[in-house]
């Protein structure tokens, strides 16, 4: 009897590389990154990517969510700082980056089970907002913001809340890391 054993990657605090057999991701409390991969893009069906109005719309949501729950985050949209979901409803600027902001959370999805990809597009993502000065705890915050999105339009699995926070939790650390070396504020 044979026992084929496959490993997941991870990136540990002291940012050393760990290779763990995936059968023991249960005890450590990590998912395998393709499982993670396919929980992740489940619950992205709430909000389809693509250029028809609904796809459109589905993506505007998410400002419109977060202007109306959080605020204190318009700060970030020069022009919008005062914007209401009414606003940006209204606005062909958040078609644009409704879109923009959706592509960017399934190529996450998409690449997390490849490591190198993930972790660099996490670092070409803080590149892109340097220059808007961003709060470095915002980098994790999103994932908690985007989850409640999702979970406003049907709910979520445990499972797929997980998936998100693991995700979110490697996207925080790759971006903490590179601010560091830019020698930018970081956590």
């Amino acid at each position: 009897m044979s026992l084929i054993v496959t490993t997941v990657v991870y990136r540990s605090p002291n940012q050393s590389i760990v290779r763990v057999p995936e059968r023991f991701t249960v005890s450590t409390g990590m998912l395998p990154a393709s499982e993670v991969k396919k929980l992740v893009k489940s619950s992205l069906e709430r909000v389809a990517i693509g250029k028809e109005p609904k796809e459109v719309q589905g993506a505007k949501d998410f400002y419109k969510y977060m202007f109306t729950h959080h605020p204190d985050l318009r700060r970030y949209f020069k022009g919008a700082e005062s914007f209401t979901a009414e606003d940006v409803q209204k606005s062909e600027r958040f078609d644009k980056q409704g879109q923009r902001i959706l592509l960017a959370v399934y190529i996450l999805a998409d690449t997390f089970d490849d490591e190198p990809t993930f972790r660099a597009y996490a670092r070409e993502t803080v590149n892109r907002h340097r220059q808007f000065k961003m709060d470095p705890e915002l980098w994790s915050a999103f994932f908690t913001v985007y989850v409640n999105f999702l979970a406003s339009r049907g709910p979520l699995s445990d499972d797929q809340r997980k998936a998100w926070a693991q995700l979110g939790k490697v996207f925080d650390e790759e971006c903490q890391s590179h601010l560091k070396e830019l020698g930018l504020p970081h956590c």
